[in-house]
This record gives structure tokens, C-alpha cells and sequence, in this order.
């Protein structure tokens, strides 16, 4: 069970220095626990997604590339099509796991196509734009977690988002990401989620799909 432990355990320590201080000790044992897991997981679990809003697909018979591990979110077909599988990451369904969040509630937030997905959901729930650009952000780190493993967005895409939503504050955009610093590790052009934020973002989703 402790191969994959062992095998990415400096990787766990670096990760954790990088939180704040005082989340540095429960951020490397979170992230020891999540090793354990994904260790103990079988390579393909299907999870089934029900597609809560009623996105129509593209009408193409598109499947996810099997070239990489992880986890399948099955979508029922409609209009007499087959089933379309879309592949997850590993670590996105030990995120899914680890705070129980039910596969319908990733399909009432999210549009999963492939290696893409989308934010679907019509109301955040928050009144001001930094408290929705904030949201977004914790939305966009756990949409890259699904599909490629990591929980990063790019600079780019919350912009987008932000602008989609209404909530984009040019002069201010920055200094709303520079305020949270305990969720948001810059890394260049992108930003990756804490610890702390992922479960944050958890919380979100649930909150959202509700």
C-alpha cells in the first residue's frame, strides 16, 4: 500500500513547504493520505454522472484518449446515443472521494468533455466580484484536477470566467488573488490550490450543486 508513499514522499514534503507556515504539518499529512489512497485504488472505477442541467452534447460520438490513468465519469446517453465515458484523473477522484462529494453534484457544476471542462452553474451564490472571482478561482484549481491532475488554472482562464460571470474587476483583479494567499500559490501565469483550498472549493461544490 506504501509504494506510491515512498516513491513520491519528497514531493509531498516540497509541496507542503510551500503552504503558509501553519498549514505546512496538516498539508503533508493530507497529502501522505491522499498517496495512500490513490495507492490502494484500482485503475479504472466508473462513477456514474447524471447530467443535471441538461447540456446537449455536440452530436459527435467523442470518447476520452485511454492513454493515461484514471478514473471514468460515465454520462447516460440521450436521444437513444450511447454511452460517453470521459476520463478522470486519479487525484481527481481521490479529491471526490476524500470529501464525498457525489458524482451528480460534479455534473450540476461542471461540463466534463475529454481533457476540457466547463463551469456550468447559473447563480454563485455570492454577492460581490471578489468574493465570486474568488470562487471561480477554487472552481477552475478543481476543474484541472479532474481532467489533468493537478489543481492549477491559468491567469487567462479566470479572467475568462470572471468576465463570463460578470465579476471581472481589472484594477482589483490581482490584489483579490494576493489577499487569499493561504488558497492560491503562484506559479508564473498560473495559480495552484492549497490544501486549505481544495477543501474550500469541496465545500463550493456541494454548496453549488445543492
Amino acid at each position: 500500500m506504501f509504494e506510491n508513499v515512498a516513491e513520491h514522499l519528497d514531493e509531498a514534503v516540497k509541496l507542503a513547504e510551500r503552504c503558509p507556515e501553519k498549514y505546512q504539518i496538516p498539508c503533508f499529512q493530507a497529502l501522505i493520505g491522499v498517496l495512500a489512497q490513490s495507492d490502494a485504488l484500482p485503475a479504472d472505477i466508473g462513477i456514474g454522472v447524471g447530467n443535471g442541467h441538461g447540456h446537449t452534447t455536440n452530436g459527435n460520438d467523442e470518447t476520452s484518449a485511454s492513454s493515461s490513468s484514471g478514473s471514468y465519469i460515465n454520462e447516460p446517453p440521450t436521444n437513444g446515443s450511447t454511452d460517453r465515458q470521459y476520463k478522470a484523473s486519479e487525484r481527481g477522484f481521490v479529491f471526490l472521494d476524500q470529501h464525498q462529494i457525489p458524482s451528480a453534484s460534479i455534473s450540476r457544476v461542471y461540463h466534463l468533455d475529454g481533457s476540457s471542462y466547463r463551469i456550468i452553474v447559473k447563480d454563485l451564490k455570492e454577492k460581490t466580484n471578489s468574493k465570486k472571482q474568488v470562487k471561480l478561482a477554487l472552481l477552475l484549481g478543481i476543474g484541472g484536477l479532474l481532467v489533468g491532475e493537478q489543481p492549477v488554472f491559468s491567469k487567462e482562464k479566470l479572467i475568462e470566467a470572471c468576465r463570463e460571470y460578470g465579476a471581472y474587476d481589472a484594477p482589483n483583479f490581482a490584489s483579490h488573488m494576493k489577499k487569499q494567499r493561504d488558497m492560491f500559490i503562484s506559479q508564473g501565469n498560473e495559480w495552484s490550490l492549497t490544501v486549505p483550498a481544495q477543501q474550500r472549493a469541496a465545500n463550493a461544490i456541494k454548496e453549488l450543486a445543492s
